[in-house]
């Protein structure tokens, strides 16, 4: 089944919040979330403590252009599953782009979209923009200042960006996401940096990690939740691999937008 449309969004949207007659009630976060890519997925229930982060949208950029592509595959989910949308930026290798004002501005359409129709309260932007589009990228995180007046804004940050090179604004996001995996040359020197200190150098980047199902992780202290993604599809014999305390959350946040 294929999204080409907001109908089609909001038909797989009441797929997702089905039972949310309650949820204007105070939500407990969840300590992790499992990032969902673009493949069916269906969860009678979840272990207590774990929510969704579910891809909503692709922003495909290419040179000048910008094509977005709603979710494809239905994401149903048990009544109070907290449900985390993404919106995830895409580059065409053969063409580079500068990360123009409109394909800012299509960006921001999509995110603006998943906060519209969400029962999370946050909002997720999977950015890893190339050296050269980080002004432009601050730019388009300037813009969507004005949602977090209704929703948390989260990114996603190369590893690296949170140990030596911290660019990237903190005071422009409510949560940043360091990728402890698939970190490439760079692999070896933040993990000695992460074994030895415990948290990233950034302070801003040290309540949050994403990791991958499979992979060894690193012990971090202070983390309040984690995002775990899996090559695959999810399945119900995964709960029981995420459960390694040594990367539990310390303590749940509320969600109070802000």
């Amino acid at each position: 089944m294929r999204f080409h449309g907001t109908l089609p969004v909001l038909a797989f949207l009441a797929l997702l919040t089905h039972g949310g007659a309650a949820l204007s009630q105070p939500m407990q976060e969840p300590q992790t979330l499992l990032w969902m890519w673009d493949r069916p997925q269906r969860f009678d229930s979840l272990p207590e403590g774990i929510g969704v982060a579910y891809l909503h949208a692709t922003v495909q950029l290419s040179g000048e252009q910008s094509r977005t592509a709603w979710r494809q595959w239905p994401l149903r989910l048990a009544p109070g599953v907290i449900a985390v949308p993404v919106v995830h930026v895409a580059f065409d290798n053969l063409a580079p782009s500068p990360v123009n004002e409109a394909q800012q501005g299509a960006i921001a359409a999509a995110v603006e979209h998943a906060a519209r129709h969400n029962r999370s309260g946050w909002v997720q932007l999977d950015f890893e923009a190339r050296r050269s589009q980080r002004s432009a990228y601050v730019a388009l995180l300037r813009r969507l200042q004005p949602l977090r007046g209704s929703v948390r804004l989260s990114a996603t940050a190369l590893a690296s960006w949170c140990m030596g090179d911290p660019w990237l604004p903190a005071e422009l996001l409510d949560e940043m996401v360091p990728m402890y995996f698939r970190m490439g040359a760079e692999s070896a020197r933040i993990n000695q940096r992460l074994a030895a200190s415990g948290s990233a150098s950034v302070p801003a980047c040290r309540g949050a990690a994403g990791l991958l199902l499979g992979e060894s992780w690193p012990r971090l202290n202070g983390l309040r939740r984690r995002y775990v993604f899996h090559a695959g599809t999810w399945k119900r014999e995964d709960f029981e691999r995420i459960s390694d305390t040594s990367t539990r959350p310390a303590k749940a946040m509320r969600n109070t937008p802000g």
